[in-house]
């Protein structure tokens, strides 16, 4: 069997690299792995009409999670027949997108709906929960949900049985900056669970595949390397948030910025590079998350 990969680039806020979407397509045949936040829905519907689609045509969508820049325009293309498969812990949220709407809501304030835009429901009967080890099939081909907690708790990652070398590791395996080795960690509240990711990552190094597609900068191909970064930066910035809890907020966060350029220099990354991607928002969200999961919130 024949199976094409496409990297759909969703350009987020402009940004190349910074979200994708991958189309796995067998034969006349497509599945969608992501659908990107409902503000990219846009850019999603001209990445699948390069191929001469239309939401309507794929076979499936398969989600890593629900987290919104993953998972936020999935309805757009439910509401249109097409099956949605997510972890079992995530079905209830894209039915009733209510919570999770409002608690991003919260977060993101005035600049929701240019980040992402807003979840509407998905119909009930195309929401289809996945557990660890089960199989989809759809467009003929099987894909297999591998349980990847850490980030969240309703993360999977996806192995296409039919093509082994390949699995579509969402956040478990972090993000990378476009044309770098460099990996960022995204770390959110409120299922940030170090243990839980320290054992994700050994599952995914110790896995049958040989590369990992991530929705956050492309394809890795040297697993072994980049889940050696991940584990370093991991510790290494768990440690700086967990020791750094009495600074001030405005200044915790400037430091923390500057233990990651350093660190990204290190990696000859740009400096405008870095600044695009390493965010306000992602500084906010890592030094919230490993305080909420250690309990160190002051």
């Amino acid at each position: 069997m024949t199976v094409a990969l496409h990297e759909i680039d969703l350009m987020h806020m402009g940004v190349p690299g910074a979200i994708s979407a991958w189309l796995v397509s067998s034969s006349s045949r497509h599945v969608l792995i992501e659908s990107g936040p409902a503000s990219t829905l846009d850019a999603l519907r001209a990445g699948l009409a390069e191929h001469g689609l239309d939401c309507a045509d794929l076979s499936a969508v398969l989600l890593t999670h629900i987290h919104l820049d993953h998972a936020g325009g999935a309805w757009a293309i439910a509401q249109q027949g097409v099956p949605v498969h997510v972890h079992h812990l995530g079905v209830g949220h894209l039915v009733d997108p209510t919570r999770l709407n409002r608690s991003s809501k919260r977060i993101f304030q005035e600049r929701f709906e240019t980040l992402w835009g807003e979840l509407q429901p998905c119909p009930e009967d195309g929401v289809h929960g996945a557990h660890d080890g089960d199989v989809v099939e759809a467009g003929g081909l099987r894909f297999q949900a591998v349980e990847t907690r850490g980030h969240a708790d309703h993360h999977h990652a996806w192995h296409v049985l039919d093509a082994p070398d390949v699995c579509f590791a969402g956040d478990a395996a972090a993000m990378r900056l476009p044309g770098t080795q460099w990996v960022s960690l995204p770390m959110p509240p409120p299922e940030l669970n170090i243990d839980a990711w320290t054992a994700t990552i050994d599952r995914l190094e110790a896995g049958p595949w040989t590369r990992l597609a991530l929705t956050h900068c492309g394809m890795v191909e040297d697993i072994p390397e980049h889940l050696a970064q991940l584990r370093a930066a991991m510790e290494q910035q768990v440690d700086w948030i967990r020791g750094s809890v009495d600074m001030p907020r405005p200044e915790r966060q400037v430091a923390y910025a500057e233990l990651l350029r350093a660190s990204a220099r290190a990696a000859d990354v740009p400096d405008g590079l870095f600044d695009t991607h390493v965010s306000r928002s992602l500084l906010d969200m890592n030094l919230t998350g490993v305080d909420r999961a250690f309990q160190t919130t002051k």
